[in-house]
């Protein structure tokens, strides 16, 4: 198939842009227009100084209420996961079961199964179990929360994965089971992994198909770049994508630590790969979630006995990490409570660096004393705020008092750490103005607390906007071509439909439209 053609829309890789303003990120570096060519700044300024320089022939475009900012790279994505799904049985907002049983019923399985994700029970008042979905569809049934760390499966989809009441459970991981010690239907962490070999894999060519129309999704939306966390088919997937020459999202893409033995014998490292796809960190996950009561605590959750528990014994881990930096392979560790997120920072304090940073993913809920380590050791890391849009009732409900150290963005900033912005799509929306309202104004969908939930850790604007460009660039080793809009720098940026004078505004901006987007100098989506 050829896909050569379907993402870029504009002439060359050459283009003028005249804006309201161009938000550079880079000191020293304003105005309210930009030169690109060969795919490359090569001027930004006051319009007038700027059109001097421009070439006869290069395309310009007028975007007097537009404000121009570096591309927005989404630091955390399960893409494939998402574009996948996007194909599959939404359940994201099923307020009821009822709800979300009446879209499962209207579904049409595919090869047998019906697939889909985005449940999440934490509202519901009767849990999720076999029985109610064995009454809606007799075939199989495998549905992925909202968070991605638990699985929903009827009778059939049990007995296709062969998991039953003698099935033990894995470390990291439990099959949720009625008094009679039969599974519910519930699988949480790493026990969903049993099931995943019975579910039908899509073909190769459908899981392009998907990729490309995620990719023009991510381009409607201001994104240009992305982090991926995801298996191995779908890095030959993105391969496959530039050998055709249609990948047009920059990607780094964190292998699974599954597939370290492999990395180290190809002698792949993290910073390898082309202008589209660099390899990144090995994916490592210490703990599970807060929805399901799994991130791993150093106390017990309120009004609880229960501390989570961590997903990997502290020997994997660190020998994982240590065989992984030893051969130039960074690691990026999934870490959401504080007792997590401390043994993310013991375990790579011991690493030695590598081409691209160490990273801790999500580091959610983090203990005062460990807020500011992350900074002297060199690791960055890597916070998604769409997630507090949700989770303000659920971080009060389960941590408590703990929670002052929960998406403490300008407390990680304050400590002089490296921090990257993303969504982990689709536990949340891939649309970065949601993240930026989050980060900006820490207030839940339904627009409360009105002064914002712990209003000592809000960003402005500025430092938001440098969390999704210069700080996803330091976290791929790009900062020296990418993240900022200067001279020499990669044309990648982005013109968004705002009132200039509210731009700035967290309500304005989420309400902006992308108007024009450009990766490596070529238009990929102009509204």
């Amino acid at each position: 198939m050829d896909r050569g053609h379907l993402g870029p829309t504009g002439p060359g890789r050459n283009g003028f842009v005249r804006a309201a303003r161009v938000l550079a990120v880079a000191p020293d570096v304003s105005g309210d227009a930009l030169w690109w060519e060969a795919g490359r700044i090569r001027a930004v300024g006051a319009a007038a100084d700027v059109a001097r320089l421009v070439p006869p022939g290069t395309p310009v475009y007028e975007l007097p209420d537009a404000w121009v900012t570096p591309g927005f790279v989404d630091a955390h994505t399960h893409f494939a996961t998402w574009a996948l799904g996007r194909r599959r049985v939404q359940l994201a907002g099923a307020r009821t079961r009822t709800e979300a049983l009446t879209r499962i019923a209207a579904a049409v399985p595919v090869g047998g199964w019906i697939l889909g994700q985005g449940w999440d029970s934490n509202a519901w008042e009767v849990l999720p179990d076999r029985g109610a979905l064995d009454a809606v569809h007799a075939g199989p049934v495998y549905l992925d929360s909202l968070d991605l760390h638990a699985a929903w499966l009827n009778s059939a989809a049990l007995a296709a994965a062969r998991i039953g009441r003698d099935t033990p459970e894995p470390f990291g991981g439990r099959i949720v089971r009625d008094a009679a010690g039969e599974p519910t239907g519930l699988l949480l962490d790493r026990a969903v992994e049993l099931a995943l070999p019975a579910l039908p894999a899509p073909s190769d060519d459908v899981l392009l198909a998907a990729l490309v129309e995620g990719q023009a999704e991510a381009h409607r939306l201001g994104v240009t770049g992305i982090h991926d966390v995801e298996t191995e088919q779908v890095l030959a997937a993105f391969r496959r994508l530039e050998a055709e020459d249609a990948l047009r999202l920059r990607v780094l893409f964190h292998p699974p630590a599954a597939a370290l033995t492999r990395l180290v014998a190809e002698g792949v490292r993290s910073g390898q790969g082309s202008d589209w796809l660099v390899i990144g960190g090995v994916k490592l996950f210490l703990d599970g979630s807060l929805g399901k009561q799994t991130a791993w605590m150093l106390a017990p959750y309120e009004g609880s006995r229960d501390r989570g528990m961590p997903i990997t014994t502290v020997e994997y881990a660190r020998e994982a990490v240590r065989v992984a930096a030893g051969a130039g392979i960074a690691a990026t560790v999934h870490a959401i409570g504080d007792a997590a997120v401390r043994r993310a920072l013991d375990l790579l304090a011991e690493a030695p660096r590598v081409g691209i940073p160490h990273r801790i993913e999500h580091f959610q809920c983090v203990h005062p004393a460990d807020l500011g380590r992350a900074a002297g050791l060199g690791i960055v890391v890597s916070m998604q705020p769409a997630h507090l849009l949700s989770d303000i009732p659920l971080v009060e409900r389960f941590w408590g008092a703990r929670g002052q150290g929960a998406y403490a963005f300008r407390s990680v900033l304050a400590a002089g750490t490296t921090l990257a912005f993303g969504s982990d799509v689709p536990v949340a929306s891939i649309d970065p103005r949601e993240g930026v309202y989050a980060a900006t104004t820490r207030v839940g969908q339904d627009g409360t607390p009105a002064v914002g939930w712990r209003p000592e850790e809000r960003l402005d604007f500025a430092a938001a906007l440098r969390a999704y460009t210069e700080g996803a660039a330091l976290a791929a080793g790009a900062g020296h071509r990418r993240g900022t809009l200067a001279p020499g720098r990669d044309a990648d940026l982005v013109a968004w439909e705002v009132d200039p004078a509210l731009a700035a505004e967290p309500a304005a901006f989420r309400h902006a439209r992308a108007r024009l987007t450009v990766v490596g100098g070529e238009v990929v989506m102009r509204a």
